[in-house]
């Protein structure tokens, strides 16, 4: 083990779920042509399949490094693919009712349950064992539930559009191992308000944008040694589309997708060490930094995490987002898209590793001789970001079309 040092500084191993996690809040606010215009009354039936092979992420300084910094040798990945089912239900509830507002705008309720599987490669494997953690997931994700009102519809010569709102409760009902390095689930509750615009120009050129707010709860079991975070900070989301309609069934769009953390990820539960203690003399007075005076032969040496309230300096994410779209009446969809990432920034914490010696009887003094500084990389969806790009292919059919 004469890389423990290095790879105590990178345990954490840069690892993103952002572009394939159920989790996120920024999947939801993906950028697709009419996400936002009125809809005629019925009961879709959605389906997405999202894959993303993970080789680098973004550090927080905002640049591309390889995942696992220089703990694994380039080349690693991690791989998810992600089915997002979807079931909507527009109508209007209030029509014959007396209500102000409701009986003359449709309202609508959606549900997302994602389901997915998530794999290492063989060095991602190995290092996550050597902190006797596992890196790998599969199962249902958490549960989205979505509420909303359509807004006053409005027709000015060639322009014509609507407003939405919405409010989405995300249930932490996902498969989630606090050992995992990836998890399906998050372990903690999400509320979204969501506020957003469609516009068409000449029956031609369709636009979309949304803002969002995700209030996240905390997280009191996070996972990987206490990588994922307690207090998980807010997020807002943004994002924009511009649609073409070039022949009658058929769109080409793009659009932008940003997201920014408010304040920092907070990490008090760090319990993150090597599964096999003590540690030799001869790998530790080489490689962490032990006196010279203190180190002899007989001795083994203990590492521990010193506890604390950790805060990284936030996230942030900006992705290009372009596709094609073939639309059948309004009755099925069916949608291709790539999602590049243009910038972004991740999650880094420093956290120091106080060092013991054993005495000859293997006793252990309650005093460290010294004290390593470990630059570890939070994982998972609040605090890992990815730099690679992720493809989706999605469907929606409108049940009991005539």
């Amino acid at each position: 083990m004469t890389g423990l040092a290095k790879g105590l500084a990178a345990a954490a191993l840069a690892i993103a779920v952002a572009g394939s996690p159920p989790a996120r809040a920024a999947i939801v606010f993906t950028p697709h042509v009419s996400e936002y215009s009125e809809l005629v009354r019925g009961q879709y039936l959605g389906a997405s399949i999202d894959y993303i092979s993970i080789g680098e992420t973004w550090d927080s300084h905002g640049h591309r490094i390889p995942l696992g910094k220089d703990a694994i040798p380039r080349g690693e990945s991690v791989d998810a693919a992600l089915l997002l089912g979807s079931y909507l239900w527009i109508g209007n509830l209030f029509e014959d009712t007396r209500l102000p507002l409701l009986p003359k705008h449709d309202q609508f309720f959606r549900v997302i349950l994602p389901a997915a599987r998530e794999t290492s490669t063989g060095a991602v494997n190995d290092l996550s064992r050597l902190f006797g953690q596992t890196s790998s997931a599969s199962g249902i994700g958490d549960l989205f539930a979505l509420a909303g009102i359509y807004g006053e519809r409005y027709h000015l010569g060639p322009l014509k559009g609507n407003g939405l709102y919405a409010l989405t409760v995300k249930a932490p009902i996902g498969e989630y191992d606090r050992n995992a390095l990836l998890n399906v689930g998050t372990h903690y509750w999400t509320v979204i308000p969501q506020i957003a615009h469609h516009q068409e120009w000449f029956g031609k050129v369709f636009i979309d944008a949304t803002a969002a707010y995700q209030a996240n709860a905390d997280n009191d079991s996070p996972a990987y040694g206490g990588l994922t975070p307690t207090r998980p900070a807010d997020v807002y989301n943004l994002e924009g589309n511009v649609a073409w309609k070039f022949t009658e069934h058929w769109f080409a769009d793009v659009g932008l997708s940003y997201y920014h953390s408010v304040g920092n990820n907070h990490f008090d539960k760090v319990t993150l060490n090597l599964r096999n203690q003590p540690v030799p003399a001869t790998t530790a007075c080489n490689s962490l930094m032990v006196p010279p005076d203190q180190c002899s032969i007989t001795q083994a040496f203990y590492l521990a995490p010193e506890a604390g309230d950790y805060a990284d300096r936030g996230i942030s994410n900006l992705q290009f987002v372009s596709g094609l779209t073939f639309i059948y009446r309004a009755s099925a969809v069916v949608n291709l898209r790539a999602v590049v990432p243009l910038q972004g920034r991740g999650s880094e914490i420093t956290v120091p590793y106080d060092v013991y010696s054993t005495d000859p009887n293997g006793s252990m003094p309650t005093r460290p001789i010294t004290s390593l500084p470990a630059h570890l990389t939070p994982v998972q969806e609040a605090a890992a970001i990815s730099a690679d790009p992720f493809f989706e292919l999605r469907f929606v059919f409108l049940l009991f079309a005539p």
